[in-house]
């Protein structure tokens, strides 16, 4: 296991401020490897110059001096922690990355469980049994150089990996491709050059360096050159659109399920009986909804939020706030339910990779953000960013929010326009014949159908 950096300098940076940028790096990306480092330097005319050393880079720091020069194009580094499946007793400059080929230079963070029939099938020569020395040969031998022909050959290696790689026949460019193994890379314009590493830490960059960071996209193949040209590609193939939606019974939760078909989409409906005090009610309506909508329905039974306990919404956890009408209820999460969409998602995640679903989507919308911290957008974009580590390798887990961006009245505007069965939801609190009317799910939902003119067709008790 390791952390991957590189370097692409572009039209007259600074190579020893470069230099010393990356030295930076090496050092702060012990924390992912400390059995040994590597620095290749790539030149203008397809050269290297090599470092690699057992150890620390902390301790050694002037080896990673003059590495660099004027020529000097692209840089490819490697901090390993050694694998207990990979120990290699007395090791040599060989089992040191990066890895340098013929034609093509890797450093890898990972591990690739197929190595050796990579090597079989290939016929393929490596000087160490370390895994990702396969890598270089396997390029050499089988890649045209092309971002599409990098991602087809990736489809053959089975494991996770970070690779940047370096051309020496185009040492104008540098390649990054990733599963789940994460990639950051720093835009420096002071230095005019373009870093990647294992973690952003690394860069060690102020609130207000003229520096721009992203995460690259997990999954994803990407080519970057010196004219600051950025190319990526997905490294999965795209599948059928399957989604499953956590659905309530309610409006928003039904209004995003519709939407989702009418884009395409193979629609699921997850709902979770919890012991909350419109259980029935809502178990009722989101049967109905799936039967509406021609949809299957996975219920889940659970009594872990009663183990967690601390909310009115559960059957005896008190009283449900009703001041002012409802509008009380709407404006601030006094029927929080600790952790309740963050467990949702997590077992939707779980369900979608073990059933091959593509997508999990949820009811999360605008106006709710406003009172519940996990009914904020940025919660679902976290998740989405999050979904490629907690599913398995290659499986891939889209986390979506149809109604993300909308408030309540626009959520029922928008479901009337395509036809959702608003008639058949439950938003509700109470669990009683017709909705109580004055909790802040009521408020908001009388409202939202007189703001656009429309008769609710459900019933209120007041």
């Amino acid at each position: 296991m390791c952390s991957v950096s590189g370097v692409i300098l572009l039209e007259r940076a600074d190579y020893r401020e470069v230099e010393r940028r990356l030295a930076r790096i090496l050092v702060k990306a012990e924390d992912r490897g400390r059995d040994s480092f590597g620095v290749v330097a790539v030149n203008r005319d397809g050269s290297v110059n090599v470092v690699k050393s057992l150890g620390r880079p902390s301790t050694q720091e002037e080896k990673l001096r003059g590495i660099l020069s004027e020529d000097t194009f692209v840089v490819v580094a490697n901090n390993r922690a050694e694998p207990t499946t990979e120990y290699v007793r007395q090791k040599t400059q060989e089992d040191i990355q990066p890895f340098v080929g013929e034609r093509y230079i890797v450093t890898h963070n990972g591990i690739i469980a197929n190595d050796q029939e990579l090597e079989v099938k290939y016929k393929l020569t490596r000087k160490t049994k370390i895994d990702s020395a396969v890598i270089p040969p396997l390029l050499d031998k089988t890649w045209d150089g092309s971002l599409e022909g990098l991602r087809k050959l990736l489809s053959e290696v089975k494991g996770s990996f970070a690779f940047i790689i370096a051309d020496r026949k185009r040492p104008d460019r540098i390649f990054i491709a990733q599963n789940f193994k994460p990639v950051y890379m720093a835009y420096d314009v002071s230095l005019k050059a373009v870093f990647f590493s294992s973690l952003d830490d690394y860069f060690e960059v102020g609130p207000f360096d003229p520096v721009n960071v992203r995460k690259l996209e997990p999954y994803s193949v990407v080519e970057v050159t010196r004219q600051k040209e950025f190319r990526e590609l997905p490294l999965l193939e795209q599948k059928r659109k399957r989604a499953l939606v956590i659905a309530s019974g309610g409006l928003d939760s039904t209004v995003a399920a519709t939407k989702l078909l009418r884009e395409g989409y193979e629609v699921t409906l997850l709902h979770f009986n919890y012991k909350h005090k419109a259980e029935e009610r809502e178990r009722e309506a989101v049967r109905k909804i799936a039967e509406y909508l021609h949809v299957p329905l996975i219920e889940i039974d659970t009594e872990l939020f009663r183990i967690i306990g601390n909310t009115t919404l559960l059957k005896g956890g008190g009283e449900i706030v009703k001041d002012r009408n409802g509008e009380e209820g709407a404006e601030f999460a006094h029927e929080w339910v600790p952790a309740r969409n963050s467990i949702f998602l997590t077992v939707a995640l779980g369900i979608a990779e073990a059933q091959g679903y593509d997508a999990v989507a949820t009811g999360i919308n605008l106006e709710e953000s406003g009172a519940y911290p996990d009914n904020e957008m940025e919660l679902m974009r976290l998740f989405n960013k999050l979904s490629p580590y907690v599913t398995g390798p290659n499986k891939k887990v889209e986390v979506l929010m149809p109604v993300g961006n909308l408030v309540k009245h626009e959520i029922v505007r928008l479901g009337v326009e395509i036809g959702a069965p608003l008639h058949l939801t439950w938003s509700c609190y109470e669990g009683g014949e017709k909705h109580c009317g004055k909790c802040g799910p009521c408020y908001m939902r009388k409202t939202a159908f007189r703001i656009n003119g429309l008769k609710d067709p459900v019933e209120y008790e007041s």
